[in-house]
């Protein structure tokens, strides 16, 4: 015996083409979300040196940040990140 295959229709091909789409999306933000440091070497393709890296990861993940930077830490550069993300 033969299975009868059902053919989708348009609608129902969209509709599993956008659910794909959306969970993609999802999976990269909740993994971005858990990784900004990540995100500013991927998405803004800029390399961040370690200390840069833990204060925009910190910046995420606490309630309450300070950061009281020092003569050539880049303050502005620090700021900005604070301030996008």
């Amino acid at each position: 015996m033969a299975a009868a295959t059902k053919r989708k229709s348009a609608q129902e091909v969209f509709q599993e083409k956008t659910e794909r789409l959306m969970n993609g999306v999802a999976y990269w933000a909740a993994f971005y979300r858990c990784n900004p440091q990540r995100f500013v070497a991927d998405y803004l393709n800029i390399q961040l040196k370690l200390f840069q890296k833990i204060l925009i990861y910190m910046m995420i993940v606490s309630t309450h940040f300070a950061y009281f930077a020092a003569r050539g830490q880049g303050r502005t550069f620090v700021r900005l990140f604070q301030l996008l993300l």
